[in-house]
């Protein structure tokens, strides 16, 4: 026997074209997100390779490029983008702006860091341009160099006297506040007593160099040759003869996905909807699945045809107690209704009724009397539970009786 579907063959079909539609547009809005990323670019105001404003480093990126370096601004896969000699650029990554893998991108073998300093008020009349820049909270450049370094301070010096340490050569023109640094870990390559600009960390095989103060390879600073010599000699001293200069821009939130919709589907954050799509799928399989062993036997459909309707009267008069009047009534039914087939005298009382039909019957030559019937039904009393062998008696006998009343004896000898 078949179950009753779930769902309705309408409402599953709603449901699969709703879904369709879903996926669809969620297909038209990614390829629209990625438009809007690439268009935003050219509007960025942070200081990522991006931004040409004041505190972006698209500058320092195009004279490495203009000096023949092969030069990237990565949204994906950095680490998996440097080959041997090749240098990882994370410029000022700040908490809360998608530098979660900081840590991560940390670990590769080449790396110079930058810390954050200064932050934009976009300008709303000049696209990729600002209204005016401030600093940053001290905290931040610090949470910053403590993802290399846990015991590293950052100070900020309104003036310094003279660069004790400077092992690169060019000496940078940095303007109020300058950002320094302290630690114990770092070796100075370029430092004042009052702290380090740049230094470097050495670990299990990595090579890391911190520049504390990013007004070196930011727009406004490349206003002086000075910092654009500084800025070429920190990349220089850093890269080999091939490798490539990275500048990793996930840590601004920039980030490229796959344009395939189906491996989108396993990279994160998607693949926790995947997952969560095959649980309902295999959810439902499992619910629509046979069961094991016998099924059960369900119960008997309710009989809308007469013999149903009999029966059910039939249960609900027997459990009432009303058999015996019921009979009678039979009786009494039956033998009127064969008064009129024979024509009988109208406005016979009872009595008149069985007698007349007792003399139609003795000249027709039924074997069973009427009258004796008719008494048997009479006895009947209606609440008073009688004999059902009885009843059942008084019912044949009066359908036979009937029935040789009519077609004669010969046809109807036989009880039935």
């Amino acid at each position: 026997m078949k179950s009753a579907p779930i769902f309705s063959q309408r409402l599953l079909i709603v449901w699969v074209a709703a879904a369709i539609l879903i996926f669809a547009c969620s297909l038209l809005l990614m390829g629209h997100a990625g438009r809007e990323g690439r268009a935003g670019r050219q509007e960025t105001t942070g200081a990522n390779a991006f931004s040409r404003s004041a505190i972006g480093h698209a500058g320092v990126a195009d004279i490495l490029r203009r000096l023949g370096l092969p030069v990237q601004e990565s949204e994906s896969g950095s680490l998996a983008k440097l080959r041997t000699g090749g240098v990882l650029v994370l410029a000022e990554p700040r908490p809360f702006e998608g530098g979660d893998n900081l840590r991560e991108l940390l670990e590769a073998k080449t790396v110079l860091l930058v810390l954050p300093k200064r932050r934009g008020q976009p300008s709303v009349t000049h696209p990729g341009w600002i209204e005016e820049a401030s600093l940053v909270l001290p905290f931040e450049a610090a949470w910053a160099l403590h993802m290399l370094v846990p015991d590293g301070t950052v100070v900020r010096q309104d003036a310094v006297d003279r660069w004790t340490e400077n092992d690169l050569g060019p000496v940078p023109a940095l303007t109020a506040p300058i950002q320094l640094m302290q630690s114990a870990r770092l070796r100075p390559v370029v430092a004042t007593a009052q702290g380090i600009l740049l230094g470097e960390l050495k670990d299990r095989g990595r090579r890391v160099w911190v520049l504390a103060d990013p007004d070196v390879i930011a727009n406004h600073g490349l206003a002086h040759a000075a910092n654009a010599d500084f800025a070429v000699a920190v990349i220089t001293a850093l890269r080999g003869s091939r490798g490539p200069v990275i500048f990793d821009e996930t840590i601004h939130g920039f980030v490229t996905r796959s344009s395939n919709p189906w491996k989108l589907l396993f990279e994160y954050p998607f693949v926790i909807v995947t997952v969560q799509a095959l649980l309902v799928l295999l959810l439902l399989l499992w619910a629509t699945m046979g069961r094991f062993g016998a099924p059960e036997v369900p119960p008997p459909p309710l009989d809308a045809g007469k013999r149903g309707l009999l029966e059910n009267a039939a249960r609900l008069l027997d459990f009432a107690g009303h058999q015996p009047i019921i009979v009678r009534r039979y009786v009494e039914a039956t033998l009127r209704d064969t008064a009129r087939q024979f024509h009988a005298p109208a406005n016979l009382r009872e009595a008149a009724l069985i007698e007349w039909l007792r003399r139609v019957g003795h000249a027709r030559t039924v074997t069973l009397d009427v009258a004796e019937i008719w008494g048997r039904a009479g006895g009947l009393q209606d609440g008073v539970r009688a004999d059902p062998s009885l009843l059942a008696a008084i019912a044949r006998d009066t359908h036979r009786w009937k029935r040789e009343i009519i077609d004669g004896p010969q046809r109807h000898s036989r009880p039935r």
